[in-house]
Formats: structure tokens, C-alpha cells, sequence
């Protein structure tokens, strides 16, 4: 299963952000919008946002935010077709990941879209 160096889509098959191998999440333009710490997503304030497990991008209610390339979780909504990955841009510097707060347990995976998208989920 595709967990790091993978790609997250959103619920219209849009890709929308990078997951690199250090669990860092970059959007196409190279920005730096959050990272994966063991399963769970954090925003650079260090708010814990949601988790990515079984190559689904969920919010704190397990609603299905964003997919990865290799979907293994069952619990989800019907996913779009994945459209073709735009050409990165060159990646800025990381941020310095701060302190995070405690991740709450994983909420029962929900098979619901999520109100947010891939990259506001970060900035909630």
C-alpha cells in the first residue's frame, strides 16, 4: 500500500497534494501544508486534523476528506475517477514541525465526504 510518496485526491478525483516520504504533505505549487506523524495528519501549529490510514485523508469526525493512490480501507465513500497529476513545482523548505497535541482515538470510519477539502482540513 502507497502510504508515503503518495498523492491525495479530492472527492472529484482532483490530485491536490503530495505526501512525501518524510510524511510531509506539499501541495503542487510546492507548498507546505501539513504532515503525517504514525496515522495521524497535524497542520504546522501542531493541531491534530484528522488521520491518513488505509489510503484514505479522514477529519477528526472520520469523514473521507482526500485518497491516496492505493485505496485498502473499506469503510468509504464511492471514489471518483483519479484525474492525471499536474507537473510539481519546485518544493519550498519545511517548516519546522512543531510540538503536536494529542491525537484523540480514531473516530468509527465513516463511508460520508467530509465538509472539508484536502488542503482547508490544515488550515481549520
Amino acid at each position: 500500500m502507497a502510504e508515503k510518496g503518495d498523492v491525495i485526491y479530492d472527492r472529484a478525483g482532483q490530485p491536490i497534494l503530495k505526501l512525501l516520504e518524510n510524511g510531509r504533505l506539499v501541495d503542487f505549487g510546492g507548498r507546505s501544508i501539513g504532515f503525517i506523524d504514525s496515522g495521524s495528519a497535524y497542520n504546522y501549529k501542531g493541531k491534530h486534523c484528522g488521520w491518513y490510514k488505509g489510503g484514505i485523508l479522514r477529519d477528526r469526525n472520520g469523514d473521507c476528506v482526500g485518497f491516496g493512490e492505493e485505496v485498502m480501507d473499506t469503510g468509504r465513500p464511492l471514489l471518483p475517477t483519479k484525474s492525471l497529476r499536474p507537473l510539481p513545482a519546485s518544493t519550498e523548505l519545511e517548516p519546522p514541525r512543531p510540538v503536536t497535541e494529542a491525537s484523540t482515538g480514531l473516530p468509527v470510519e465513516s463511508t460520508d465526504w467530509s465538509r472539508y477539502t484536502p488542503v482547508n482540513l490544515f488550515f481549520s
